[in-house]
This record gives structure tokens, sequence and C-alpha cells, in this order.
């Protein structure tokens, strides 16, 4: 199961490599970061960019969260450990299954491709990740090539930003159907 540690932005690489390193394997099997891949305008052309998907957020995976609680102790004085008494706060099945759905093993958001239609003004995803997940998709800026999506994790919601890029494809394809 998963389970969140917060920390101070900038510190996430640092915390994972100090809990692989000092907590025992059989209490902590794996510690991640979630990324994302953006497009970032930059000297006139479009690049591509990871950052990290969940600022402050590094990713715990235990089956004894007991242990993993106990071995945590330490770390409360430097970081906010996200936890009530007694327990941390776990990703819960089904938040873990859309994570992994999004992102897959590699714990990575590529970037989806889509347009949007001139004609309806509707924005669609026509391919990577984010497709077939409009109802969680709260904002698409083309112009920036980001996408505001919002899903539940540890029973709250959280806001990530998927990079978007656009399917040039439909693009042209639309302009030659209305003979442009």
């Amino acid at each position: 199961m998963w389970y969140i540690l917060k920390c101070r932005g900038g510190q996430e690489e640092a915390l994972v490599r100090s809990c692989t390193g000092r907590i025992a394997p059989d209490v902590l099997e794996a510690a991640f970061l979630f990324r994302c891949e953006r497009l970032w305008r930059s000297e006139g052309a479009w690049k591509r960019v990871n950052r990290l998907m969940f600022p402050g957020y590094v990713f715990l995976q235990s089956s004894n969260p007991g242990r993993l609680s106990e071995a945590l102790k330490p770390y409360r004085e430097m970081h906010m450990v996200m936890e009530e008494p007694d327990y941390l706060f776990p990703v819960y099945e089904e938040e873990e299954q859309a994570l992994r759905r999004l992102c897959g093993k590699r714990h990575f958001l590529s970037l989806s491709y889509g347009y949007r239609d001139r004609e309806s003004g509707r924005d669609c995803i026509t391919q990577g990740p984010l497709k077939g997940l409009d109802s969680q998709i709260r904002e698409l800026d083309w112009h920036r090539r980001f996408a505001r999506v919002e899903m539940a994790l540890a029973k709250r919601t959280a806001v990530l930003w998927a990079g978007i890029g656009l399917d040039e494809r439909r693009i042209q394809n639309g302009a030659q159907a209305s003979g442009k």
C-alpha cells in the first residue's frame, strides 16, 4: 500500500534518498515521486520538460504501516508527516489504481494530445493518459499547453498540472475538411 510523506518543496529528492538509505527494506518497499512531462516555451520554441506532479509529496510503499510510522519518527522534526496518531495517511486502493493507470510503473505522466473544435468550442483529448478523463479535467489552457486535473488523493482533492500538446493531424484534417 502507498502512503504520503509531506515535505517542503525542493526537498523531495533528498527525502527519497534518505528514506531509501535509512529505512529497512522489509519496512519500506519503495520511496518515489510522481513526475509529469510538460511543454515549456523557451527561446521561441516549445521544449519538453519534466516537473514534479505533486510538489512537496513523497510516496512510500509499505505493507507494514505501524513499523513505517515508527521508522519515520526521526523525520518528524525536519518534515511534516501527513498522519494522524498511530497511522499514516494512506493512498486508498482506488486512488492508487487511478495513479497507476495515469502514470504507469515509472510514476511518469507523459504528454496528452488534443485540440479545440472551432465550430463547437469543445475541447477534445485524442491521445495520451488524459484521454477519457474529461470529468476530471477542470481547465485546458491550449496557449500555455497544460491541463488542470483534479483527482482524489488520501481522501482529499489534489490538483495536478498535466502537459498537453496540439494534435496537429486533427487540426490539419479539420482545416482540409472546411476547405481552408
